[in-house]
């Protein structure tokens, strides 16, 4: 093996920063990992005439990434497929976002915007796609579909999927954003059942966590420790976004180190840099929800053990289920009785509201708001050595399942 100079390992770290997306959106195809099922759905239909798709899921699961990417494996020689990327804002009525459209949308030599109505209906968007030649199929993503407030753009948003359906017209819609379930996202879903192909995105599975981590360190010259891998795949709980930022920070330890294998103790170091590293509101929400003047408060061991339970298909426990795990932090029994007015005060906003409720008393059940909170608070756990890694695997062997529903 040649050796390496300093500039060598200079371009090493700037690669590893280049790779890892821990801040953004994959773009590129061949760093893009997993997702195989959600990636057949949205081809299908964008090659089925009438059919469009609707991508949601939890917050940091890859939605954007997935949508960005997918295209790229379409291929049709008689034919051009292109992707036009737009995001939704609060302040968006449904004549604004189809202008934004209008404004990246050509004939082939000009914006459609200056040709097309200010006032936009429904049936305005049918004729306008309906104008593309047979040969040209525009694919047409809407990120960030949630945080569209008004419900009638939502309304006017189903109208025409219903439209571009019924008249066949050879252009896709893919609707992205944060939901449970596709009612939260669009009004009169039922009415467009036939022509919406809905596509949840779960966390992922170990699997696809590691094949975040094995594209990157291929592309790198790099290796990585079964030990290392299965430690950052765990603290990840099944969000590719702390993958990513566990990933890069570890590797770049190595690389500091002048090494090209990185091991479980270069993951120790990397996670004191991904607290730091962490968004600030995050570390504020925690800070507001754990703090407080008494001596002898629970709030910070008790959100611990929440973040280490399992639990359902929507993300939601039992508060009987962590009991095992905060009697092992606290070293001796802990029932119900001696937290269950945490849990409840960790839903208040004087907390930060970190936690959320449902059902009625003593059938509570609970979740976390933020779902980047999770790994957080479990990676504060560690550092302040409430816990130990060993624990934490034994506690939680596979990543969390999503928190979604099926509605179709």
């Amino acid at each position: 093996m040649v050796a390496m100079t300093q500039e060598d390992w200079y371009h090493k770290d700037t690669d590893a920063l280049m790779v890892f997306s821990p801040s953004a959106p994959i773009d590129e195809n061949d760093l893009f990992a997993g997702r195989q099922n959600q990636i057949s759905k949205l081809i299908e239909a964008v090659l089925q005439r009438g059919q469009h798709a609707i991508i949601y899921g939890e917050r940091g699961v890859g939605k954007t990434s997935l949508a960005r990417t997918f295209s790229n494996r379409l291929s049709k020689p008689t034919q051009s497929i292109s992707s036009l990327f737009v995001n939704c804002t609060p302040n968006d009525d449904f004549g604004s976002l189809w202008q934004k459209v209008y404004t990246d949308l050509s004939d082939g030599q000009n914006s459609l915007r200056a040709k097309r109505p200010e006032d936009i209906t429904p049936d305005d968007v049918r004729r306008t796609l309906a104008d593309f030649d047979l040969t040209t199929t525009p694919i047409i993503i809407l990120d960030e579909f949630d945080k569209l407030k008004n419900h009638t753009v939502r309304e006017l948003m189903a109208n025409t999927i219903k439209a571009l359906s019924d008249y066949s017209v050879h252009a896709t819609l893919v609707l992205v954003g944060v939901a449970d379930s596709v009612s939260e996202l669009i009004a009169e879903h039922e009415s467009i059942e036939r022509s919406l192909v809905q596509i949840p995105m779960p966390r992922m599975n170990e699997k696809e966590l590691e094949e975040i981590l094995t594209k990157r360190l291929t592309r790198l010259g790099m290796t990585m420790t079964k030990d290392a891998r299965a430690q950052i795949i765990v603290l990840s709980r099944g969000l590719p976004h702390y993958t990513h930022m566990l990933g890069q920070c570890a590797v770049r330890v190595a690389i500091a180190e002048k090494i090209l294998a990185v091991t479980e103790a270069h993951v120790d170091t990397a996670q004191e840099a991904v607290l730091e590293r962490v968004d600030q509101s995050i570390r504020r929400q925690y800070h507001l929800a754990t703090h407080s003047p008494r001596s002898g408060n629970i709030f910070q061991e008790v959100l611990l053990a929440s973040a280490l339970v399992a639990p359902d298909e929507m993300g939601y426990f039992q508060p009987v289920s962590i009991e095992v795990p905060l009697s092992a932090i606290m070293g001796a029994p802990y029932k119900v009785p001696k937290f269950g007015q945490h849990l409840k005060k960790l839903c208040d906003a004087n907390r930060g509201s970190i936690l959320e409720v449902m059902g009625t008393n003593r059938r509570f059940r609970y979740r976390f708001a933020e779902p980047l909170m999770q790994p957080y608070v479990i990676l504060k756990g560690l550092a302040s050595g409430l816990i130990s890694k060993q624990t934490v695997r034994k506690m939680m062997p596979n990543p969390l399942q999503p928190r979604l529903s099926s509605e179709f």
